[in-house]
């Protein structure tokens, strides 16, 4: 399935959940955001193993695409999704979900 590219060009992936279906009929996989790590803008997923189920929801409840999107998002999963990112960097892996790598939503 194409989701479309991420900010760095690289095709997005269908993410730690697969399809997670938003409450506008669209569905959200990833959702890239910008962080500075090691001192350089790296592209990370929001969407990751270790959110909550209200997490989550904050997310699907608000359009990645607005304006304001970043200032909707609660600062617990900015720094969920910074942590993941740096632990499986330092494994020297990707921070986004690899092929085979699926987790249940959570509930």
């Amino acid at each position: 399935m194409d989701y479309g590219k991420r900010p760095d060009g690289m095709p997005k992936g269908s993410g730690y959940f697969g399809e997670i279906k938003r409450p506008d009929g669209n569905v959200m996989t990833e959702i890239s955001i910008g962080v500075g790590l090691n001192g350089k803008e790296t592209q990370i997923p929001l969407i990751v193993p270790t959110l909550n189920k209200q997490e989550l929801d904050a997310l699907m409840k608000n359009d990645p695409k607005s304006k304001d999107f970043m200032k909707r998002i609660p600062p617990s999963i900015i720094d969920k999704a910074v942590d993941h990112a740096v632990q499986r960097m330092k494994q020297n892996k990707s921070p986004y979900a690899e092929e085979g790598e699926k987790f249940a939503v959570p509930k």
